[in-house]
């Protein structure tokens, strides 16, 4: 088994993204860009799929259908065949430590790797609760800040299984603030340098470089009545993870209140999945909600085009697939050539 994996942690929205980019451009570091296609098939207990299972399972995995991984069928068990992903990456990347970004499911990942090491970013709960807002799982700051809670939550409780030199946590505000000091000791819990190479994401991906600006831009935009919300959800999670209450009236949201804010969002998801899908996203979820598997995995395929199509690059290549993927290194080339 891999040595020691460590996993980039954190919530939905709380800059793992940038934190990732950072880390995997290391020159002795790669990081996946996620595993939830391994996490997201790991039970909390019993027997692990086959691999036979497995495999039908990485159907409809949108970040494993570009990943650029094969299944070694002789290696004989999910554990290893899972493992043997994170090897690939290395031997692909030419570097000799690896990483993934995870969110949650720490768990899963424990029952796999039981020697794996955590670097955890947070990010105060406003800003993430107002950027979920576009998405279809958001909508609401209300209801966009649940992943956050549920997250920080398991990530308080899986430290209190850890040995203190098995895991290292930093704020999302410092690392665009004052980046350097804050990689340094990143760099560190891995037991390499701090180089400036780790910003060598810039240009090839749509990321900047960590701006001081984006630590607290969310407070001209977001309204006090929706500060209100967030608070009122996180109650005192919010300085029990560090962040000073902003000093408004409490807000209090009944059951009822939350029902009516969940129905008042189902519309607005399902024009969501209309106009990012067409005919396809409203079918999707229709067939899923349905139980449908038959023919939810063609319309899920179909939808995972569409995304593979138009998302940002937040990994380092050209071409919106994983430079790391031999095989896409070698299709690039030969078109340059």
């Amino acid at each position: 088994m891999t040595n020691s994996p460590t996993f980039l942690a954190g919530a939905e929205r709380s800059g793992t993204t940038l934190f990732r980019l950072l880390v995997d451009s290391h020159p002795e570091i790669t990081c996946l860009e996620g595993i939830d296609y391994v996490l997201d098939a790991i039970p909390a207990s019993g027997p692990f799929k086959t691999i036979a299972e497995y495999r039908t399972f990485l159907e409809t995995q949108n970040v494993w259908l570009t990943a650029g991984m094969t299944i070694k069928d002789e290696l004989g068990s999910f554990e290893a065949v899972v493992d043997d992903f994170l090897n690939q990456r290395m031997e692909a990347a030419g570097k000799d430590k690896v990483a993934a970004r995870i969110r949650g499911s720490y768990a899963q990942a424990l029952r796999v790797w039981p020697d794996a090491r955590f670097v955890h970013i947070v990010r105060d709960p406003r800003p993430v609760a107002l950027s979920t807002k576009p998405f279809e799982w958001g909508g609401h700051v209300y209801i966009g800040i649940a992943k956050w809670i549920e997250e920080e939550k398991e990530w308080l409780e899986l430290i209190k299984r850890l040995p203190t030199d098995r895991w290292m946590e930093i704020r999302y505000e410092d690392l665009v603030t004052d980046h350097v000091p804050v990689l340094t000791k990143v760099c560190e819990f891995f037991g390499v340098e701090f180089t400036e190479e780790m910003y060598s994401y810039v240009g090839e991906t749509d990321f900047e470089m960590p701006i001081p600006a984006k630590a607290d831009e969310w407070r001209n935009v977001i309204t006090d009545k929706e500060i209100r919300y967030v608070e009122a959800r996180v109650g005192d999670l919010l300085e029990e993870r560090g962040f000073e209450p902003s000093g408004l009236p409490p807000l209090t949201v009944t059951q009822e209140d939350a029902i009516k804010l969940k129905k008042d969002l189902r519309i607005q998801r399902w024009k969501q999945k209309l106009e990012l899908h067409g005919w396809v996203g409203p079918a999707e979820l229709l067939v899923r909600k349905a139980g449908i598997s038959a023919l939810h995995t063609p319309l899920k395929k179909m939808m995972n085009e569409h995304e593979r199509a138009n998302r940002v690059k937040s990994w380092r290549e050209p071409g919106r697939e994983y430079s790391y993927s031999p095989a896409k290194q070698a299709e690039l080339q030969g078109k340059v050539g």
